[in-house]
């Protein structure tokens, strides 16, 4: 294992902001030492696999995010190293397809206040929540354990576009007018799942969850036939119930929407 293997594993795998940075390293070490490569301790047969344990790549890709721009390759490289990380917790290996949206589209959905999450389809449904619950153990909770009572409806997995606000969007509304409001702009309520790992994405990029002083209506999401609400305490606790009815609304009551590629 060298430098230079290290350097096509990454590419191989398509963490290519990394393998870059490793290239770069290269190029320096050449210049500064004239050495073409350095040998790294000796992985053994399973050495992809064991590279992919080794590092956090969240933590290396986390600044470039940060500071932006968000590339389709920025962000499909990000979320491939958050679910290879989360998937060690699971022992899961997760496959992230390329985002299906272009930097325009992407900074166009951005200055709406929206941002792109993945959610793979082992983990988008209401019998693999749990595994949910593993990868973040603070949100605690039935809704986040097996036979959950939570079900889900719509479009479960793949590439979304949902807002990024920190408080819930919408607020003073009814099941009613959030569901005009989402058939108009071509979007339909978050499931519980994609409220997850986007407010787990939030406190990532930002250090917070989402609605820690708010709650959000759920569309895409019912216990025993009513749509549930959701917020986070600050300690990355998990609150779901479904005791506001349909007509209810309040100046702390908002609802969240997915958005899914126009054909």
């Amino acid at each position: 294992m060298s430098l230079r293997h290290t350097e096509r594993e990454l590419n191989r795998l398509g963490i290519k902001s990394i393998a870059k940075i490793i290239a770069e390293a290269r190029q320096e070490l050449k210049a500064k030492h004239g050495m073409e490569d350095i040998a790294l301790p000796e992985l053994g047969k399973n050495g992809s696999k064991k590279l992919k344990e080794a590092v956090s790549y969240v933590s290396v890709l986390l600044p470039e995010y940060q500071t932006g721009p968000h590339t389709p390759e920025l962000i499909t490289s990000l979320w491939k190293a958050i679910w290879m990380d989360s998937g060690r917790k699971i022992d899961a290996e997760i496959q992230v397809p390329l985002v299906d949206r272009t930097e325009e589209e992407i900074k166009e959905l951005e200055e709406q206040g929206r941002m792109m999450i993945y959610v793979p389809r082992g983990i988008a449904t209401q019998d693999t929540r749990h595994l949910l619950g593993r990868i973040f153990p603070k949100m605690q909770g039935n809704s986040v354990k097996e036979q959950n009572p939570v079900a889900n409806e719509g479009i479960e997995s793949g590439w979304f576009d949902i807002e990024s606000s920190l408080n819930s969007p919408n607020l003073k509304t009814t099941e009613e007018d959030l569901r005009e409001l989402f058939k108009s702009q071509g979007k339909q309520g978050q499931t519980l799942n994609q409220y997850i790992i986007g407010s787990q994405f939030l406190k990532l990029t930002t250090g917070h969850y989402f609605d820690e002083d708010t709650y959000s209506r759920l569309l895409g999401s019912r216990c025993g036939g009513r749509v549930v609400h959701a917020s986070f305490n600050r300690d990355g606790r998990l609150g779901v119930n479904w005791v506001l009815g349909p007509s209810g609304r309040d100046d702390r009551w908002g609802g969240r929407s997915s958005g899914v590629k126009k054909s």
